[in-house]
Parts: C-alpha cells; structure tokens; sequence
C-alpha cells in the first residue's frame, strides 16, 4: 500500500490498469493463435495431391504450372470475379 488509510496509491491504480490491460491483450492473442491451430489441424497428415508419377523416388519436375492453375481455380472458386479480376 503506497498510503498510510489502506487506499492504493495513483502508482499502484496506474500499475494494475497496466497489468489488467496486457493480461486482456494476451489472452486475446492466445485466443487468435488456438483459433488458427484448430484450423490448420484439420489439414495435418493430408498427403499431397500430385500425380503418381511425381511420388517416384526418381520423378521429373512435373509441376509445369498446370497443377497451381488448377489449385487457384479451387482456391477462387467463390470470388466475385469482377471485383477480384484474376487470370
């Protein structure tokens, strides 16, 4: 106690507030790193998806640009297509 009634002294409001204040921003920040765990767990483990010649010990490069065509076909599947021109 910084006064001689009991009371906290403005030190010690101002210390709590500060600690009150980053233990919210941490928790908030703990929450948004569990949040994308969860989301990133469901794709653990998932094998790629190539063609079987490409998971040879011994394969060429195959990946002549048709393949991240095709994923980014899938991955803007929703997109408005003219607010968001993509080629």
């Amino acid at each position: 106690m910084d006064r001689y009634d009991g009371n906290p002294g403005k030190e010690r409001v101002v210390a709590n507030v500060r600690q009150q204040r980053m233990e919210a921003e941490h928790s908030a920040k703990d929450a948004f790193v569990k949040k994308v765990q969860a989301q990133q767990a469901k794709h653990q483990g998932v094998p790629p998806d190539l063609k079987p010649e490409a998971m040879r010990f011994n394969a060429y490069q195959c990946n002549n640009g048709m393949h991240a065509q095709e994923l980014a076909r899938d991955v803007t599947a929703g997109m408005d297509k003219v607010a968001f021109p993509l080629k």
